[in-house]
Formats: C-alpha cells, structure tokens, sequence
C-alpha cells in the first residue's frame, strides 16, 4: 500500500464507525446502525423545549425550540472532539448522515415545518484562523436542503474568551452583543445551528439579536446537549 492510499484510508476509512461492517465509498456509517440509532428523541418529539428536565436545564429565552441528536456522551462526543480538534474528517461525515437521518424523519411529520433560514453559528475570526474551519458548518450543510443554509447571516462582533471554562452567567456576559446580523430576517423562521449547547449562552445570544432584528421565530438545532451532573 503506497503512502496516499495510506493517507486516504486513515483520513477516510471504508467501515461503519458504529459496527465495523465495510462500506462503500463516501460512507462512513451503515444503513442499519443509522436507522437503529436512538438518541435523546427516541419518540421523535418535534421540540426538546416541551420536556420538563431539558427546560430546566437550559434557560433559553430567545428560543422557541429545540432539536438534538443525542446528549454529550459517546460515542457522539468522542466523534465531535476527535473531528473537532484532531480534524479527523470522517468523523463529520458519520455525523452528518446521522444528521440527516433525523431531519428527513422530522419532516415526514404533518405538523413540521422547515425555517426560511438555516445559520450556523460563527466563529471568532482569529479562532477560524487557528482552526482552519468552522465545523458546525461543514456538519450541517451536508445535512440539510441547501437553499435554506445561510453560512454567513451572522457574524461575530468581536473575539469573546473561550467558553469551556466559564460558567453559565460568565458565558452569558462574555456573549452580549456578540453577534450582528447580516441580512433582513422580519418576520422569517430562523434556525441557528451548533455543535453542543452546553449552557445555552451562545444560542440564546444570536437568537436575541436575531429577534431584535425582527426574526418572528429562532429554533436551536445541535448534535448534543450537555446534561447538568
């Protein structure tokens, strides 16, 4: 094996990252480990805002729901950190088809609607430099109808200080005023789109700021959610 096709097969390897099963090229996950998956809604309950437990956790004001895949455990943490910050790219691709799997069985629902926009939530400009790319939006523009993705409807304000390491309300004033938006939003359904929540901090900021520029609707989307221990 020549050192590309040894490159190619660590960067993209041919098996399912649930099951190990072989697969085809461009796949990294199985047809069966993708519908036998179940996560945090299993009952397919459209918004995660309506359960009790997720609205005491996760005081977000400026959103009108909620979807997830899964809460922050494996295997789907070990996959967001190892893409994250190793780029171990198909990583995203497992993600992504897991994302997709689970919109397109919201939208066999009667009662679901897509926003008119889809906004992944930016990067600080010197941390896009350090990183190379903003991974919420390659997970989620693989995942959904095209024409609703708006990559660049916010933008950062300014540098805030790392997250991780902060609490809840330091979160929330490292954030203010931390994003403007870039388009006229009146009176649309906007869909913000991220990684993990954790606190809620930086969804609820952009959803604030979407609001104040007449958004009739914000809706959280992210792979995780953060259980409170």
């Amino acid at each position: 094996m020549d050192a590309f096709t040894k490159a190619c097969a660590w960067l993209f390897p041919q098996y399912c990252q649930l099951c190990a099963q072989p697969l085809g090229a461009g796949q990294q996950i199985c047809s069966h480990c993708i519908n036998a998956f179940v996560g945090i809604n299993a009952a397919l309950q459209e918004d995660l805002l309506l359960r009790a437990d997720i609205q005491r956790q996760f005081p977000l004001r400026h959103i009108d729901s909620l979807q997830a895949l899964d809460w922050y455990r494996p295997p789907l943490s070990t996959w967001l950190k190892q893409y994250k910050y190793q780029q171990r790219m198909y990583r995203q691709v497992a993600l992504s088809a897991l994302l997709t799997h689970h919109f397109a069985r919201l939208a066999s629902l009667p009662d679901w609607h897509w926003p008119h926009l889809v906004a992944p939530i930016p990067l600080a400009p010197s941390r896009l430099i350090w990183r190379g790319f903003n991974q919420v939006v390659r997970l989620w523009q693989d995942a959904l109808p095209q024409p609703l993705f708006a990559a660049n409807l916010l933008r950062r304000r300014h540098g805030t200080r790392t997250q991780a390491k902060l609490n809840a309300r330091q979160r929330r004033k490292n954030l203010a005023h931390a994003f403007s938006v870039h388009a006229d939003v009146r009176n649309l359904d906007i869909a913000l789109v991220d990684d993990v929540l954790t606190t809620g901090a930086t969804l609820d900021s952009a959803a604030k700021q979407l609001k104040a520029a007449g958004a009739r609707s914000v809706s959280a989307w992210v792979v995780c959610l953060t259980a409170k221990t």
